[in-house]
């Protein structure tokens, strides 16, 4: 006797037995129509993140990198497309189409950061949120189904923008709510009522640099240490403060924890930034980074972050938010652009390309597929773009090298892209046109 027959008749026998105890008949099962309660705010995604391997060797010897491996799974959507003419066309149009909007469910709570918009049609709505999202640099992917649009902004902060037709106090209203998926609070809090503002008629002033480039409120005018009542005061000595700080990047690395990775790039970003670190610090790590052997094993990690098949296409657009993997690539890219920007005016950047086969074997080629991705991420096109304008101003072995990365053809889809959809990627890759020589 075959044990799997025995166990089938099992099964279907008490299948049979328990349908006929409950009053269920075999067809009724298979008419039945399972009735789901809408979800919001809810991801049941089994995803397991694999974390990166990241070499801690200074030695990089007999390493060789091959461009072909190095390639990016990610593909952009205008790769795809053969008449550039057809593309430019179809990004001149709003992406965002709604006909009509489902209204608000019953005893259903909205978040507070909404807003009833009165006397404006679905269209006139609709057309104001996207063209604030594009002043304000905000990467956008559109339900038209449903009038939801999935955003992530440029310091990571996720949210989904939902529209519903009719309001509490009038149902000729239409209601925007904005709910925040991931991302630091008061950077949310910050697009929101200017999104809210816009929606409801207001006008908006367009993003000329990124958030994170933006002058606190709180710094003040002159150092600290300049200050007249701690002119006497005996000042530590920090000379060893950028060896103490990338020891301790080193040691968090080493771990195989996630979270400490992406963590770690973080603090890398902190302190290639000089709006958070000291002008000092911020110039020998940056250079440290580039050219100094002690610190190989952060453009280790660089390497592992940009190859990292991190997610699919299709499921990005799905979750419209940033997994780890994610995160990792997108802070990569700001600090590569940070370094870039901090070492190309002294010489540095330079006689670290000239010197260096990284830039021309690994570096200018990721970063120019991540220009080319600018419809996956038009936000890491944006650091990207940055990065390699810095590298061409500088060194005339850089624009030949990105020349042969990024053709005529890509840089001028991602500016007719942008023009529609990112005021920030737009201005840079016009900037960037300019600097290889091409005409604008």
């Amino acid at each position: 006797m075959d044990f799997n027959d025995t166990n089938t008749n099992d099964v279907t026998e008490t299948g049979g037995t328990a349908n006929v105890l409950f009053g269920m008949k075999r067809e009724g099962l298979a008419s039945m129509e399972e009735t789901q309660p809408p979800l919001r705010a809810v991801s049941l995604l089994d995803r397991t993140t694999t974390g990166l391997q990241c070499s801690t060797d200074s030695k990089n010897e007999g390493k060789e990198y091959t461009k072909n491996s190095k390639r990016m799974s990610l593909e952009s959507k205008s790769r795809l497309t053969s008449n550039r003419n057809g593309a430019k066309d179809m990004w001149e149009e709003c992406s965002w189409k709604v006909s009509s909007l489902s209204e608000i469910p019953l005893d259903y709570p909205l978040e507070r950061t909404r807003r009833g918009i009165c006397n404006a049609s679905i269209t006139e709505v609709v057309n104001r949120i996207s063209k604030c999202l594009r002043l304000l640099s905000i990467e956008a992917k559109f339900e038209n189904e449903y009038g939801t649009a999935k955003c992530i902004t440029s310091d990571m902060v996720s949210f989904h923008i939902q529209l519903y037709a009719g309001g509490f106090k009038n149902q000729e209203s239409i209601t925007v709510e904005l709910q925040r998926r991931s991302g630091e609070p008061r950077y949310f809090l910050r697009v929101c009522n200017k999104i809210l503002d816009a929606a409801d008629g207001g006008q908006i002033q367009e993003e000329t640099i990124p958030a994170r480039k933006k002058v606190p409120l709180c710094i003040m005018k002159m150092p600290v240490a300049k200050m007249k009542c701690i002119q006497g005061v005996n000042k530590p000595d920090h000379s060893q403060e950028p060896r103490r700080c990338m020891n301790r990047s080193l040691q968090i690395l080493r771990s195989k924890e996630k979270d400490f990775d992406v963590e770690d790039f973080e603090v890398l970003c902190f302190l290639t930034d000089p709006l958070k670190t000291r002008a000092d610090i911020v110039t020998t790590i940056c250079k440290g980074i580039l050219q100094d052997h002690h610190y190989s094993f952060i453009r280790d990690a660089i390497e592992n972050a940009l190859e990292t098949d991190v997610v699919l296409l299709e499921d990005y657009e799905s979750r419209g938010r940033l997994d780890a993997g994610g995160k990792l690539r997108r802070l990569a890219t700001i600090l590569m652009s940070n370094v870039l920007a901090q070492t190309s005016s002294d010489g540095c950047l330079a006689n670290a390309i000239q010197n260096e086969k990284w830039f021309a074997d690994f570096l200018i080629p990721s970063l120019s597929d991540e220009v080319k991705n600018f419809e996956v991420s038009s936000n890491n096109a944006y650091e990207a773009i940055s990065g390699l304008n810095h590298m061409a101003a500088c060194s005339e072995i850089a624009r030949h090298l990105i020349k042969e990365e990024c053709s005529l053809d890509d840089l001028r889809s991602a500016n007719d892209f942008a023009v529609h959809n990112h005021k920030l990627l737009a201005s840079e890759t016009k900037l960037s046109l300019g600097i290889l020589g091409y005409l604008i």
